[in-house]
C-alpha cells in the first residue's frame, strides 16, 4: 500500500523542507531594485544630514560662544541620543557605500564587453564618475573625523614653539567647552588643509549634484510634470552646500570671523 498523499490541483503548494525560506530583507537588498531604493533613501538621508552640519559650523561666524556652546550641546546635553544618532548615520553611510559599489559592480559585471556604441554618450560628468566623486567623498568623511573628532592631524600652536592637541584647547570663558572656534580658525588657517577641504568640496557638490536627482528617479518622482522642478532643487541643494562650506573655509582665511578674546 502507497503512502504517497494524493494533493489537490488547485491546493496549496508543497513545502520543501530541504529549502530554507529567503528573508525579505536580504532579498530586498539583494535585489537590484532594492538596492536602487535604499541607496536612493540613504542617500538623501545623508544630504540632509550635511545640510544641517554645515547650518551648525556657520555658527563660527557668530563667534566662539555661539559655536563653542552649540558643540557643547551636541556632545554633552544630547548624551545616549548623539551615540545613537551616529551609530544611525554610521550603519546609513556604510549601507549606502556597500550598496552603490555593488551596484556599480554588477553593472559591469553584466556587460564585460563594452558595447559598439558607448552608452555613456549622452550621460553627463557627474553621472559618470559618481562612483568616483563617492569614493572621494568616503574618504574625506574619514579625514575629516580624524581632523576635527580625534584630533589625530594637526596640532594648535598656543604659544611660539608649544603645540597641542585640539582637544586641549578650551573656552576661555567657558573651561567646560569645547574651543571649537579655535580649532577651525586653526584648521583652516592652515593651507594645505584649506585646499583639501575645497577639493573635497568639489567632489560632494558633483556627486550631489546628481546623487540628488537621481534619487528621485529611482523613487519614480522625476516625471515629465516634475523633472525640471527636481533638476533645479538638485542643483540648488549641491550649491548650497558647496557654498557654505567653502565659505567657511574662505572665510576663516581672509579673516572674516569675529576675534575671539585672549
Amino acid at each position: 500500500m502507497s503512502s504517497t498523499t494524493v494533493r489537490h490541483p488547485k491546493g496549496p503548494p508543497a513545502e520543501v523542507s530541504d529549502r530554507a525560506a529567503v528573508p525579505f530583507v536580504w532579498a530586498f537588498f539583494d535585489s537590484s531594485v532594492g538596492a536602487k531604493i535604499t541607496v536612493a533613501l540613504t542617500g538623501l538621508g545623508l544630504t540632509a544630514f550635511t545640510i544641517f552640519h554645515m547650518i551648525g559650523n556657520l555658527k563660527v561666524f557668530s563667534g566662539p560662544e555661539a559655536i563653542n556652546a552649540y558643540a557643547h550641546f551636541l556632545k554633552h546635553e544630547l548624551g545616549l541620543l548623539l551615540w545613537i544618532a551616529r551609530a544611525g548615520l554610521l550603519a546609513i553611510f556604510l549601507l549606502h557605500i556597500a550598496l552603490a559599489v555593488r551596484l556599480t559592480l554588477r553593472s559591469k559585471g553584466a556587460r564585460p564587453v563594452g558595447y559598439a556604441y558607448p552608452g555613456h554618450v549622452r550621460a553627463t560628468v557627474t553621472s559618470r564618475t559618481m562612483i568616483w566623486s563617492g569614493a572621494v567623498v568616503g574618504l574625506f568623511v574619514l579625514f575629516h573625523l580624524a581632523h576635527f573628532t580625534l584630533c589625530w592631524v594637526t596640532y594648535a600652536e598656543v604659544a611660539p614653539g608649544r603645540y597641542v592637541s585640539y582637544l586641549e584647547l578650551k573656552d576661555p570663558k567657558e573651561p567646560l567647552y569645547q574651543d571649537v572656534y579655535s580649532m577651525v580658525v586653526v584648521g583652516f588657517t592652515t593651507p594645505w588643509l584649506a585646499a583639501l577641504y575645497v577639493v573635497a568640496q568639489v567632489a560632494l557638490f558633483l556627486h550631489l549634484l546628481h546623487g540628488v536627482q537621481s534619487s528621485f528617479q529611482t523613487l519614480g518622482l522625476k516625471n515629465g510634470r516634475f523633472r525640471t522642478a527636481i533638476r533645479w532643487f538638485g542643483f540648488a541643494v549641491a550649491a548650497t552646500v558647496f557654498l557654505g562650506n567653502v565659505g567657511i573655509v574662505a572665510g576663516v582665511w581672509f579673516g572674516l570671523y569675529p576675534v575671539a578674546p585672549q
